[in-house]
């Protein structure tokens, strides 16, 4: 569900059965999202320890730095910039 649509589509719905619709469309995809989110973060708390463990604290956290950079970068490509794809 959350990688079946590339991003949220305005569509111009008109009367009570269409917005009941799309209030529960909306619902099942924030739980989605919420799930695969928290999913992800959980993988955090292994990863991070164990690149402490693997190298030295001044590689890992250089790359954290990068990997964090990357996150930012990408965010305002797709949503942040003038004339962003999905702009929010």
């Amino acid at each position: 569900m959350i990688f079946r649509e590339q991003h949220m589509r305005q569509a111009v719905e008109q009367g009570p059965e269409a917005q009941a619709a799309a209030l529960k469309k909306s619902e099942r995809e924030a739980g989605a999202v919420t799930g695969f989110s928290s999913a992800i973060a959980a993988y955090g708390f292994f990863f991070i320890p164990a690149m402490f463990a693997a190298t030295a604290v001044t590689s890992a956290l250089w790359l954290f730095i990068g990997f964090y950079a990357t996150c930012l970068a990408v965010c305002w490509w797709f949503y942040a910039r003038k004339g962003a794809e999905a702009p929010s």
